[in-house]
This record gives structure tokens, sequence and C-alpha cells, in this order.
């Protein structure tokens, strides 16, 4: 057997015995639970003892008025939000603009129609019950983000394993709860090392989903095809084409690094292009352009696979468009000259330095500007022999 659902409590604060009874007996009639105060004091213990659904407030009262009760129940944090309604003789657009002022949501004039009190007390109660509902649900929906964030950190490698003559530094900075940026440095088979930065191209809880699929995707296939990039691209391609109907897609670039040697052999599926900045900087900055299209766009789509050499000394930076297209509080974007400029002038230090290098000249950059997009950026550096 159910339980009833307990009667909504409105509080009646009014001196004049007669509008009590009055009020009270009809509001009574109508189901709800009733409580009469003749004054502000008792008015303030009463909302303190039990927080009431709604309030009837008189203005004119010995003592306290209704202004001054109105302000100090807004005080309470668990009365705050309690709807109040103002019930006076005074009919001044003045004391209505006031009341609203201060947190009344609705004014009745007396004398009053019985039929008007109880129209507008229901009305009350309703989009007060519909703001709780949405509270709640808003409130659900924070924690469900708040556990998919985790997921998601939980995803990716927190410590970077270690490659003896390497230096390798990330961070990555949501914009949100949860993000579409994600990044992977993976042990391959022969002493090999995957390394990926990827960017999902949407916001939201969808890009999180879809982030996650493609993460664990990547993951998978670069396993499986732990030499050919483009083979990967290929199978990931397939299976999001067939797995999910959306107008999302991800741009990944994916490198394969022989520790020993320096080579890496990559593609870019339609990514941020990698800056390789060498140990003489007289050499210019080469930049990993893009070998195909983002995955999950088009079938039957091919990525070519480049090679790369990094000799001691060299820097590889990854991003994505996160950094580059942070805006200042004037709207101008930080760019990848910016980028660069702050890697050339941190050139010798060790790739985490070059990293917060980077990040602290982007947050002196955008200021108090709000932040888009997520941001990811990793720094790969060979050490010197």
């Amino acid at each position: 057997m159910e339980l009833s659902a307990k009667p909504e409590s409105i509080l009646i604060v009014d001196d004049t015995q007669a509008n009590l009874r009055l009020l009270s007996q009809l509001l009574t009639k109508r189901g709800y639970r009733v409580r009469a105060v003749t004054n502000g004091p008792r008015a303030l213990a009463s909302v303190e003892a039990e927080t009431p659904n709604l309030i009837l407030l008189d203005i004119r009262m010995p003592g306290m008025d209704g202004y001054q009760v109105c302000r100090r129940i807004k005080e309470l944090p668990q009365a705050r939000d309690i709807p109040i309604l103002f019930i006076s003789a005074l009919d001044e657009v003045q004391e209505k603009m006031k009341a609203f002022a201060i947190g009344g949501l609705d004014y009745i004039t007396k004398p009053f129609q019985l039929e008007e009190v109880v129209a507008r007390v229901e009305t009350h109660l309703s989009l007060r019950r519909l703001q709780q509902s949405l509270q709640e649900a808003n409130q659900r929906m924070q924690r469900e983000l708040v556990l998919a964030a985790q997921v998601q950190a939980s995803m990716m490698r927190s410590r970077l394993p270690r490659l003896p003559g390497w230096q390798l530094a990330v961070k990555l900075i949501p914009a949100k709860l949860t993000c579409g940026d994600f990044y992977d440095v993976l042990y391959l088979p022969d002493g090999k090392v995957a390394i990926l930065i990827a960017d999902v191209v949407d916001k939201g809880v969808g890009a999180a989903l879809y982030m996650s699929m493609s993460f664990t995707l990547l993951r998978t296939y670069v396993i499986e095809y732990p030499e050919n990039p483009e083979q990967v691209f290929l199978a990931v391609n397939r299976r999001i084409l067939e797995d999910i109907q959306t107008d999302q897609f991800v741009t990944v670039f994916l490198g394969v690094l022989d520790p020993q040697a320096g080579e890496m052999i990559y593609s870019n599926a339609g990514h941020n292009p990698p800056a390789l900045l060498r140990a003489n900087q007289d050499s210019g900055v080469e930049l990993l352009a893009r070998t195909g299209m983002a995955l999950g766009v088009l079938e039957e789509l091919t990525w070519e696979q480049r090679r790369i050499l990094l000799a001691p000394g060299d820097v590889l930076v990854f991003y994505t468009d996160g950094v580059t297209d942070a805006e200042s509080e004037g709207h101008d974007f930080y760019g990848l000259e910016r980028l660069l400029q702050v890697v050339q002038g941190n050139f010798d230090r060790p790739a985490e330095a070059l990293r917060d290098a980077v990040l602290d000249e982007l947050s002196v950059f955008t200021q108090a500007a709000a932040q888009l997009d997520d941001i990811a950026l990793m720094i790969l550096k060979r050490q010197q022999s």
C-alpha cells in the first residue's frame, strides 16, 4: 500500500485574526497544512522550525513589518527559495515594486477575493514544484557528469611511461566536466611506443561518449596493427561508421616511435599538425601535416603513412585546437606562432618545464576570458647524448 504524499504547508502571517481564520479555513479545506502567526518574530521562528512550501505575508504589522520579515527569510539558506506572496491593503505602485524588489513573487490586494487567493497559491506552488523537479534533475545530471569525467580521466594515463633517453609531458584541461580531447601513450612489441592525440569535433555529453568509443577503438587497433598507423585509421574509421549514426567525427594524430632509433612512423587524420623543432633551431620548424581526413566522416578513405627521425635535442609539440584557438578578452586567437615562440624561447628546458611555460603563457594571454574548448598539450623531447 502506497503512502500518500505529505500535504504542502502554507504559513500565513497577518496581525488581523479575522484574516487568519478566513485564510486558514479556506486553505485547510483545499488540503493544505496551514500554520498561522500574527507577527514577524513568530513567522521567523516558524520558518526556522519547519520550512513551509509557501508564505502569505501581510505588510502592515506592529514591530516588524512584512518587508523586514521577507528580507530576514531570504537570508535563511533553507528558505531563500520559498515563494512569498504579499497580501496587503496597500495599493500604491511603489509598495508593490518594493515587495517585488526584496523577493516577493506576487502581490494580492485587500480586500481579496477567495478564488483569487486560491488560484495564485496553487499557481505558485505548481511553479515551485516544477522548479524543484528541475533542480533535482540538474543535480542528478551533475552527479552523472562528475562520474563520467572520472571515468574519462581514468582512461588516460596520469603517469606517463618512462622512456630512457626521452622526456614526455602532457596536460589535458577540459572546458567542462567532460571533454572531447584525449591522448594515449601505449607500449607496443619490440620496445616501440604509440603516441596519439585526438579531438572530437563537438562538445558536451555526446562528445564525451564519442571520445570514449574512439579511445577504445584506437587503442584496440593500435595493438592489432602496431607498425601501421594508416591501417589503424582504416579499421577505426570503418567501425565508427558502422556502429554510430551521428554527425560527429574525430581528428587524430598517431605516431609509432622507436625510442632506440629515434624514428617515428605516423599518420595524421585531420588533426592540428604537430610541430617538430630541431636542436639546431636554424633549420626551422617542421609541421607534421595532415595525411588524410578526420575519422568518422566518409567511407573508403585512406591515409598516407610517413616517417621522421628525431635527433638528440629535438622537440615534438602535439596540441589540440583548444590551444591555438584560445581567445583573449579582446577576442584575439593565441595561434600557432605564439605557441612556437614560447617553445623556442624555452627550448633548452626539460619537457615538463616546456609544457608549463606554454600553459602559463596561454593563461596570461586569455586572462579572464572563458575557456571555450578543451585544451590538450603534449611535449616529446629526445635527450642529448
